[in-house]
């Protein structure tokens, strides 16, 4: 709540009326509560927090598209962008967060020969 100052006049009536402070419901959504929100979106993807309610796979088995629940209720869709054709497994994907409007992405990560991941770029958030 915000507090500010009020004051009519009623045109050709010469009336007016003023009142000092009026308590008014004001949302201001500050660049930390955006920051703190894009980390917990963050964290959420990267401990795989969301649930797959539903999947599309492709003839490998690997997930092609799905549809996630986020622990806060939210709804989204996982979409793969990239995979791995020697290992058969994700490499990089899109996950979005419907009740903020987000998406997450994780970019292509670099395997060893042996499949291990030895480059993972952070996950980002727009």
């Amino acid at each position: 709540m915000s507090d500010v100052n009020v004051s009519v006049t009623y045109g050709d009536l010469g009336l007016s009326f003023s009142q000092s402070p009026v308590t008014l419901p004001v949302t201001i959504q500050t660049v930390s509560s955006v920051q703190d929100e894009d980390s917990k979106l963050i964290g959420w993807a990267a401990s795989a927090a969301y649930t797959l309610t539903s999947a599309t796979r492709d003839s490998d088995g690997v997930i092609t598209t799905a549809t996630v629940a986020w622990p806060d209720s939210s709804t989204g869709t996982f979409t793969r962008t990239t995979k791995n054709s020697i290992w058969l497994v994700i490499d990089a994907y899109t996950v979005t967060h419907s009740a903020s409007g987000k998406t997450i992405t994780q970019s292509a990560v670099t395997r060893d020969a042996n499949g291990k991941i030895t480059v993972q770029p952070s996950l980002t958030v727009a």
